[in-house]
């Protein structure tokens, strides 16, 4: 089973193609986290996460997946897709569980509260890149290849996972989202937030968690581009249009 961690798309995507090749069924892991359902695996399954990286780490909910999965005796691998590098990240899987098989990916980065996204041509040949690479990584699941395949750390990874990750929690507060008047009163916001901490409030977003994943699916799938936080409204948003939510 491949299970995912995705706000705009990106580890979906790789699930998928993933799935394309090892015929494994794929799972959302907000589904478990979030809406309770039961981690159900046939004996001998394989377990494959994929998850993006934040801050040099891992998001809050794949964390909350791994405290509750369990991958005795049988093939696990991890892909950590990143917009640059994976850093250290590894190493905050490692605390719940130790992967036979490590990979990283490089998709397009979504982290607009601080960086400007990509233009649809650059973003289409990065998807291109991308495409290629988890081809392979999936040859390599298919055939349960073992070891750290993940070239893709960068430079000073462990300094960069020390020094960024605790940082997350600070990066998780939603005090810092907003909502404009282009507000169309949808729901999705709060429909997909995957730790429901979006209600809709006289026809509004409110944020009523002090923290969420930070995982940008209410702003980036927000139809009229009313919610905002940091530099997002001048650095754009991204959705990884090669999947379906």
């Amino acid at each position: 089973m491949i299970y995912y961690f995705t706000g705009t798309g990106n580890s979906k995507y790789i699930a998928k193609i993933i799935s394309g090749v090892t015929s494994d069924g794929i799972k959302n892991i907000v589904d478990i986290t979030r809406d309770g359902k039961e981690i159900s695996l046939n004996d001998e399954e394989s377990v494959i996460v994929v998850s993006p990286v934040y801050y040099g780490g891992i998001p809050q909910s794949v964390v909350e997946f791994l405290k509750i999965l369990k991958v005795e005796n049988r093939y696990s691998a991890v892909i950590l897709q990143c917009g640059g590098s994976t850093a250290n990240s590894i190493k905050t899987v490692e605390k719940y569980f130790t992967p036979d098989a490590i990979f990283g990916l490089v998709a397009v980065d979504n982290f607009c509260p601080m960086f400007p996204i990509d233009g649809e041509e650059k973003q289409n040949k990065k998807l291109d890149r991308l495409y290629t690479n988890t081809l392979a990584v999936a040859e390599k699941i298919k055939a349960k290849e073992k070891g750290d395949f993940d070239d893709v750390k960068g430079r000073f990874a462990k300094l960069a996972t020390a020094f960024t990750y605790p940082l997350y929690s600070f990066g998780r507060r939603t005090g810092g989202f907003s909502v404009s008047d282009d507000c169309i009163s949808c729901g999705l916001c709060a429909k997909n937030c995957a730790v429901k901490a979006i209600e809709i409030v006289d026809g509004k977003p409110k944020w009523t968690k002090d923290k969420c994943d930070k995982c940008l699916m209410c702003l980036s799938r927000c139809p009229k581009g009313a919610i905002s936080t940091g530099k997002s409204v001048k650095n754009g948003r991204y959705v990884n249009g090669r999947v379906e939510f």
